[in-house]
């Protein structure tokens, strides 16, 4: 397999957590599916730092393409935490119509958080 593309995203967690206190629940369904923000094991919803890690991880996605990537809508971009391992990506409507068109076939999601920063890597493989 080749390289198609890599993309590198990182986001202020206090900027999302004002976002989501802004925008609440029509923020997290414009941009993200219901497991990706499922309520916890303690019955919270996930904090800023989870949400900006997957917020990171769609803009990492979105630049690995290396392509026009208007008319993608963040809810086509799933991260998903995969058994039993690491988060990945799912691809949905226009965004897995956007991988196939660059040869994509896999997409590799590496997210990092620390207090104040969320950062993702993604890679696009052919």
């Amino acid at each position: 397999m080749s390289v198609v593309g890599i993309g590198t995203d990182i986001v202020s967690v206090g900027r999302m957590a004002d976002l989501v206190e802004r925008h609440g629940e029509r923020f997290r369904e414009r941009c993200f599916r219901s497991r990706e923000l499922a309520v916890g094991e303690s019955g919270d919803l996930p904090d800023a730092g989870h949400v900006a890690g997957r917020w990171a991880a769609k803009e990492a996605f979105l630049k690995a393409l290396g392509t026009d990537v208007r008319g993608i809508p963040y809810r086509d971009i799933e991260v998903r935490k995969t058994a039993p391992g690491p988060v990945g990506l799912v691809l949905h409507g226009k965004a897995l119509e956007a991988m196939n068109r660059v040869g994509g076939r896999t997409a590799h999601l590496s997210i990092s958080h620390e207090r104040e920063f969320a950062v993702a890597t993604v890679l696009v493989e052919g």
